[in-house]
């Protein structure tokens, strides 16, 4: 009888305390430690994009590639929902905690927060040139070396 009880017990208490097990919460005062380790050779290789949101008061989508060489240098190729398209060139930054930093050549830049591996990161454009009005984010995935 007590090993069915004791079973059931384990059973019960397993569900409950595993997701307190593995919460990084749990052992950081109730905030998630920022990543360590990343820099500008995090992004390394082909990325695809996809972005949406305002740009000039209008609903606007892009996507597009963008080929990071690791030592803070971007080629973008890009086509939007307004017809513009083309290619530039950017750089960029990344710091220990896997935050970035892209400047584009018309001196729009972006914030992202990368994954620890620099397979993917999600981003907001968070400078635009002049006086534009947007609010645009987006997400890159890394799809070849």
């Amino acid at each position: 009888m007590d090993g069915i009880w004791m079973r059931l017990a384990r059973a019960m208490a397993t569900p409950l305390l595993m997701p307190l097990a593995l919460s990084p919460l749990l052992f950081t005062g109730g905030v998630a430690a920022a990543p360590q380790g990343c820099s500008n050779a995090s992004l390394k290789g082909v990325y695809l994009y996809s972005e949406s949101g305002v740009l000039e008061g209008r609903s606007y989508a892009e996507s597009g590639r963008e080929i990071y060489d690791g030592k803070g240098g971007i080629l973008l190729t890009y086509r939007g929902s307004d017809g513009s398209g083309g290619s530039e060139r950017a750089t960029y930054r990344v710091s220990a905690d896997c935050i970035g930093t892209a400047v584009y050549a018309d001196g729009q830049t972006a914030t992202s927060f990368v994954s620890p591996d620099g397979s993917r990161f999600v981003y907001t454009i968070t400078g635009a040139p002049g006086r534009r009005r947007n609010a645009l984010a987006g997400w890159e995935v890394r799809v070849a070396p």
